[in-house]
């Protein structure tokens, strides 16, 4: 059986490549129909853990983003407070 690539799937996109090039070989009968079938079941399983993780990442900046600058404010509250302290 031809080998698709040996890569390593990251994002959407590797994972793009590597259907690109199992739907030549398949069209040129050099992969077979089981295979092909196997590896579609593969790739809608993998997009969606590609998009969850994504999606964890972007949450977790988001809630990065939010402490910062909530604990910015609170510097700045703390700081406010002091000057108040001080006149």
């Amino acid at each position: 059986m031809p080998t698709i690539n040996d890569k390593r799937i990251k994002r959407s996109d590797d994972l793009r490549i590597i259907l690109s090039r199992a739907i030549n070989l398949l069209l040129r009968d050099e992969l077979s129909h089981s295979t092909a079938s196997a590896l579609s079941s593969l790739s809608n399983t993998m997009l969606k853990v590609l998009k969850a993780a994504e999606l964890e990442e972007r949450i977790t900046k988001l809630e990065d983003l939010q402490d910062s600058k909530s604990s910015s404010s609170v510097t700045s509250d703390i700081k406010q407070m002091i000057g108040q302290m001080r006149n």
